[in-house]
């Protein structure tokens, strides 16, 4: 068995998550930062980064180089969003796309900005059979939100060739669990699989991959913009209101990430495995 967090104090279905989106991503997209791209995710200021749009595409510049390097000619996007990782990643390049999420809206507005470009899927990545097989599977952002995260590793590594590679940019564990900051980000966001980076590489040990690569992204987040701070004063006053609307409910949840980070209890990391190609395969689908 798998080390997992040893207090699990909140647990979402597929369902949870896709309502979360399907409520929330229009807003998302109308006054997130990164909204106008159709981004979701964080931005981050790495070294070289002079701009937001740059900082919104540092990681997707990551994966380019990755996926450059290693030749790679399928990948899957694991929680794809509206598609605008999938899109910037593809972009000059012939490699097939596929992205898979389990919100209808995304899906819909996926597939209208990509096109033909790639395949878009709607299924729950945990527990449906995913597409291979793949070079490269990544997720951002999205793995935090599987429901059960064995099974997910376990399913991803159906489908990854041998050699191939699984990138995952995302939230770990650094403090107590328990921690009141952590429950209010888990529910806030509805994360089933907040987990210590130990955790996750025993899983995907198990299952035939090998760390290669692990950068701690924390320290190139922006957290006291003005925005930031506002957010904050916001949920001190609507708190009590918070569960009763899914907005400010995301909100709790963003506020609480950023204490979070702020105080260590989690960290933002980009981390790569390989597979071995010892892993047992399913039938390729």
């Amino acid at each position: 068995m798998s080390p997992v967090p040893s207090v699990r104090l909140v647990r979402f279905e597929s369902a949870d998550v896709a309502r979360y989106y399907d409520q929330n991503t229009t807003n998302f997209l109308a006054h997130g930062q990164g909204g106008a791209q159709g981004t979701i995710h964080r931005a981050v200021w790495g070294e070289g980064i002079g701009s937001r749009e740059q900082a919104f595409h540092f990681v997707h510049d990551l994966l380019r180089a990755r996926i450059a390097e290693s030749g790679a000619r399928r990948i899957l996007d694991l929680g794809c969003g509206v598609g605008a990782s999938l899109e910037h990643v593809l972009h000059g390049t012939e490699v097939a796309g596929i992205g898979v999420t389990n919100s209808r809206v995304h899906t819909e507005l996926a597939r209208t900005r990509l096109g033909a470009r790639a395949t878009i899927l709607e299924l729950d990545f945990c527990s449906d059979p995913l597409p291979g097989p793949v070079d490269l599977a990544f997720g951002i952002e999205s793995f935090v939100q599987a429901a059960d995260a064995e099974a997910l590793v376990a399913n991803i590594a159906t489908v990854v060739a041998a050699n191939g590679y699984l990138v995952l940019c995302d939230d770990f564990l650094a403090g107590a669990e328990d921690d009141r900051w952590v429950r209010e980000f888990r529910k806030g966001w509805r994360l089933s699989s907040l987990l210590r980076p130990e955790a996750l590489d025993a899983l995907a040990v198990e299952n035939g991959f090998e760390l290669v690569e692990d950068l701690d992204l924390t320290p190139f987040l922006k957290l006291d913009r003005s925005r930031d701070r506002a957010l904050g004063l916001l949920i001190a006053l609507t708190r009590p209101l918070a569960s009763m609307n899914a907005i400010l409910e995301s909100y709790l949840g963003s506020n609480a990430l950023r204490q979070c980070l702020k105080r260590g209890l989690v960290a933002y990391r980009y981390r790569v495995f390989q597979a071995s190609g010892l892993q047992s395969k399913e039938p390729v689908r």
